[in-house]
């Protein structure tokens, strides 16, 4: 199983980084590993989505269910795709002079042996860009 965590103070409040994070269908857009994006289902403090990502020419979709309160946290965890595991977290805390504690960890690992030795290289590097690239994007829309 592989996994990382990172926390960051950004210059956004916490409900602007919240919306960013929750802005699944805006994902292709500043994620370069995310194919396709979809929000499937919403109801209160629940979504599931879809998401292909585009990992090393190899495109695999995997559905998730995301619960969260905004704007404080979301948990994501798999409901189906190419991992045997995938659960990722993410807290927003009010840091003082309109900044924000972000806080983001994710474990996975992959279904198969093969496509684990392929992929999770490159998915782990795309969980390393992680926070930068939601960093960015609030940044640019504020």
């Amino acid at each position: 199983m592989r996994s990382f965590e990172e926390t960051r103070i950004i210059a956004c409040s916490p409900q602007a980084m919240f919306d960013v994070v929750m802005d699944i269908d805006a994902y292709p857009q500043f994620l370069p590993w995310v194919a396709d994006a979809k929000v499937l289902r919403r109801t209160e403090g629940e979504l599931s989505a879809e998401l292909v990502a585009d990992l090393a020419g190899s495109r695999h979709a995997f559905q998730t269910v995301d619960r969260f309160i905004s704007p404080k946290l979301i948990e994501i965890r798999l409901l189906e795709g190419p991992f045997r595991f995938l659960e990722s977290v993410w807290t927003f805390e009010e840091s003082g002079e309109g900044r924000c504690r972000v806080h983001f960890s994710i474990e996975f690992e992959f279904r198969s042996m093969m496509l684990d030795m392929v992929a999770s290289p490159i998915f782990s590097t795309a969980c390393k860009s992680m926070v930068r690239s939601f960093e960015t994007r609030v940044l640019a829309l504020s």
